[in-house]
């Protein structure tokens, strides 16, 4: 899939985990998506990602990012980060020739948001 891709990596000390179900919301450029997910209580990652029109091909995009609990709107993370779409082969050269152009970051309430390399 060609588009922006986040994880978010709940504290391993449980002290900034909200409570019962979160929102997660992804901008890029401005376009929004978000969804409702359980508590990310046992400490495994929630993801989510969002697709990118064909011409952002190696392109800076602004990607915000927040955590919020679906309770109360207490914010567990929110942060920004310009992003720079890469070349991925998610298959390998052999099977995808073209390939896809594609960025992942990680988002934590200690680190915010961070690119993966």
């Amino acid at each position: 899939m060609q588009g922006i891709g986040v994880a978010f990596e709940p504290p391993g000390d449980g002290a900034a985990d909200p409570a019962g179900p979160v929102v997660l919301r992804l901008c890029v450029d401005g376009k929004c998506e978000e969804r409702t997910e359980p508590s990310p209580g046992d400490g495994t990652p929630l993801t989510m990602s969002t697709g990118t029109s064909d011409d952002v091909q190696g392109g800076e995009l602004d990607v915000r990012f927040s955590v919020v609990s679906a309770q109360d709107d207490r914010v567990t993370m929110k942060d920004t980060a310009k992003v720079r779409m890469t070349k991925h082969w998610p298959n390998g050269k052999e099977c995808d020739g073209e390939g896809t152009w594609a960025a992942w970051l990680t988002a934590s309430p200690d680190q915010g948001l961070v690119v993966r390399r």
